[in-house]
């Protein structure tokens, strides 16, 4: 207990000396500056995003591994003018950190067991009135036939507006979910919190940042207060799968399926998350960051 302490310690000095060198590489952005003492529209809010691109390298430059990484998740990226009438609040996520949906079906458009599994898994928790039927409903959405694999499941049959493919956000899931809804009346798949067991994005989840909720449903075995240990308040990022294993050897069968350990190199989306405020005005952009091209790939605007 006493070394956990003061490893959670350290850490937490490391946290704040970084939150320091944030401030001072974010003030000395002559853009952000300058967009901090104008008023500032959607497109200055791109410019932005834009000079953050810029600044994110220098910013996570001793991201070399996973500890550093889960650091970099931890450190609010922020920035106030002297007045106080410009803020700047910023803060980095994993997308890797829920199943994503879109591994229900491999990329030669089989039925991916595995991932299925999970879905069942689920649903024994959540029971819904037909499972097969919404599963119908991700695999003909998934897949870019129109051959339906049930009856009225191929959604875009009715509603040419709905692209096949990979699903690819919030919206056109809750889609599928009202098709389920038509199709059956069951309205209890909404009492399901999707947000924390789903996601659009990656091959597999990075464990350092998986749900507890999802960990829970993998080993349902497990504890609560275990899923907490190894998730929500363990005091350091696992650098190598054997070192997760050997903290809970139960994950050995599930890891290399289902979990990633971010090593240098690697290919990883961040999440950035930013609110700007100008006295009264409020801005609220989303946008992912690759960590190996360092650049950023798509913006949203909420």
């Amino acid at each position: 207990m006493k070394k956990r302490g003061i490893v959670l310690m350290m850490t937490l000095v490391l946290i704040t000396v970084l939150m320091g060198l944030v401030s001072l590489i974010l003030t000395q952005s002559s853009r952000i500056t300058r967009l901090g003492e104008n008023s500032f529209s959607q497109s200055t809010s791109m410019l932005l995003v834009s000079d953050l691109e810029r600044q994110l390298p220098t910013l996570l430059a001793s991201v070399t591994g996973a500890e550093q990484l889960d650091l970099a998740f931890r450190i609010p990226l922020q920035l106030e003018t002297k007045k106080g009438d410009f803020t700047l609040q910023a803060r980095l996520a994993s997308p890797y950190k829920r199943v994503n949906i879109n591994l229900l079906l491999t990329n030669d458009g089989k039925v991916n067991d595995p991932y299925v599994t999970l879905f069942t898994k689920l649903f024994a928790v959540y029971p819904i009135a037909d499972a097969d039927i919404f599963l119908k409903l991700i695999f003909d959405t998934i897949d870019l036939d129109t051959a339906e694999r049930g009856v009225d499941t191929e959604i875009v049959l009715t509603r040419p507006d709905f692209k096949n493919g990979p699903i690819a956000s919030e919206h056109q899931f809750y889609i599928i979910l009202e098709r389920y809804i038509e199709l059956t009346g069951d309205t209890t798949i909404l009492s399901i919190a999707w947000d924390k067991y789903i996601g659009y994005e990656g091959d597999k989840m990075d464990f350092n940042a998986v749900n507890p909720e999802v960990l829970s449903l993998m080993i349902p075995s497990i504890a609560p207060e275990r899923v907490r240990a190894l998730t929500l308040y363990r005091t350091k990022a696992y650098t190598t799968k054997e070192e997760a294993i050997a903290v809970e050897p139960l994950l050995a069968p599930l890891f290399d399926t289902y979990f990633f350990i971010y090593k240098p190199g690697t290919s990883y989306n961040l999440i950035c998350d930013v609110r700007l405020q100008q006295n009264f005005r409020k801005e609220h952009v989303k946008f992912f960051y690759n960590l190996t091209t360092k650049k950023v790939q798509y913006v949203e605007f909420i």
